[in-house]
């Protein structure tokens, strides 16, 4: 043949009698397609759910990430001793411009209730690392996850009054 066919054109005439049953073929090879991605999201989806460990696995990575950057204050590490009611902090002063004291580390669990402030009115120094230990009244077993919503008010070398807001809550597991 002196001219080339293509795809669904070559088909349907070289097919004759069976053109006219032709015509729905890229719809249905797109139906077919469609219902493999959709049944593949929707194992993924139905996995995820039934290992609640693995989403809170992750929200855990997050918290720590947004922590660890934080500024002026990041949380390098934090972490309680199940059977206490103490939450060991390890802050450090990410701001280069000068020492900040900080006046008040308020933390309260995102189920609500109440909140623990704790008021060291301590100076942290640029670069500076810092250790504290909060009451948090909560006895819980070992393996638990605790999430805390968390705020730092200090004051900058200018004398101003600020409070870092965490836009994630502060998690982690008891040991």
């Amino acid at each position: 043949m002196a001219f080339q066919m293509r795809a669904q054109g070559a088909i349907e005439l070289l097919s004759g009698a069976t053109a006219g049953t032709l015509k729905g073929q890229g719809a249905t090879e797109y139906l077919v397609l469609l219902a493999v991605v959709l049944v593949i999201a929707l194992v993924s989806i139905a996995l995820l759910g039934f290992f609640p460990g693995l989403s809170t696995d992750a929200k855990m990575a997050q918290s720590n990430l947004y922590w660890g950057e934080a500024s002026p204050f990041a949380i390098r590490e934090s972490g309680a001793v199940g059977s206490t009611t103490a939450i060991n902090l390890v802050l450090q002063n990410m701001d280069a411009s000068g020492t900040f004291t900080i006046t008040t580390i308020t933390m309260a669990p995102l189920s609500g209730g109440w909140s623990v402030a704790y008021s060291p009115n301590t100076a942290v120094g640029p670069g500076e690392i810092k250790r504290f230990t909060i009451n948090t009244g909560i006895v819980a077993p070992a393996g638990t996850i605790y999430e805390f919503s968390t705020q730092i008010t200090y004051t900058t070398p200018n004398g101003l009054t600020k409070v870092q807001y965490g836009a994630k809550p502060l998690m982690g597991k008891y040991t």
